[in-house]
């Protein structure tokens, strides 16, 4: 259960639109958020005070903001590396989840929507919800938020690891906002085009079986052949999905997956936000199948 979490704040426009993508979650149980500003230690040089008593001042506003969704606000305002600093203070107030943006236009680009991002996706062992903006330029840039109802229509890619049937489980925390699960499956390891028909149907017997298993939310599956990360992000698009989520291997979130993997690819290429699991200590297996992994 997502009960707190964490919003780094950089005093944008994006970033107070970011609060309003949270409401959702109060269904799911939220009751807590913690506003977060990091004055950049390696930028502000000797301004860094002053540059921290501004910030308290004007976390305020948005404090306020973020309490008309009548829920626990804490504001906290420190001096350090920006990235590093998200981690350790997620760790150290032991939220449940983090919250950040990424431009449409790739997720490398723009100040608090880029690098510090996939920063986080990497390191930290909390979930990450990364929101999406459509970039469109006029002159300047302006961000449009693409969080209308996220937990609408999930899209839920299935490889049969462990690690991913960590999704299963955190889709029955949200059950109170998930409207609509799509169970997808990419065969990629097509060896034998004769045995294609049964590794088709072995694939679909499986996700029918956990089909069953997701009590109280309507879902479908799907099977496909394909490069992972394309057909996932061609699938959200064609079927309107407003979320994705994606389960990780190792100590944090995106940490031992080399680039190119399916979830980087797909967190680079969407335009839908994106919520990442990552990997638990143990993983109870209750039955599961252990299968071949994407990445």
């Amino acid at each position: 259960m997502i009960s707190t979490l964490l919003v780094p704040v950089d005093f944008t426009i994006e970033t107070k639109d970011l609060l309003g993508c949270i409401g959702e979650l109060k269904n799911a149980g939220l009751k807590k958020v913690i506003l977060l500003h990091v004055v950049d230690i390696h930028k502000s040089q000797g301004l860094a005070p002053m540059f921290e008593r501004n910030a308290k001042e004007r976390i305020k506003e948005y404090a306020n903001f973020a309490r008309e969704l009548e829920l626990e606000i804490e504001t906290l305002v420190v001096i350090g590396d920006i990235r590093r600093t998200v981690t350790e203070i997620a760790d150290r107030e032991e939220v449940d989840a983090i919250i950040m943006g990424a431009t449409t236009e790739g997720f490398i680009k723009g100040k608090l929507l880029g690098r510090t991002t996939e920063y986080i996706a990497r390191s930290s062992k909390k979930i990450l919800l990364v929101e999406k903006y459509e970039a469109m330029k006029e002159g300047k840039e302006v961000y449009e938020k693409t969080c209308r109802a996220t937990f609408s229509r999930i899209l839920v890619p299935l490889d049969f690891s462990k690690e991913a049937m960590e999704a299963i489980e955190q889709l029955q925390e949200l059950k109170g906002i998930v409207k609509e699960v799509l169970f997808l499956h990419v065969i990629d390891d097509i060896k034998d085009m004769d045995l294609l028909d049964e590794q088709r149907e072995e694939a679909k017997e499986r996700l029918r079986k956990i089909k069953e298993r997701l009590e109280g939310i309507r879902s479908q599956y799907l099977v496909v052949e394909g490069i992972p990360s394309d057909e996932i992000v061609k699938f959200a698009d064609i079927e309107d999905i407003t979320l994705i989520m994606l389960t990780a291997r190792g100590k944090g979130a995106l940490m031992d997956l080399l680039l190119g993997s399916t979830a980087e690819n797909v967190l680079r290429k969407t335009t839908k936000p994106v919520l990442i699991i990552p990997a638990s200590k143990e993983l109870e297996e209750e039955g599961w199948d252990e299968g071949e992994a994407y990445a």
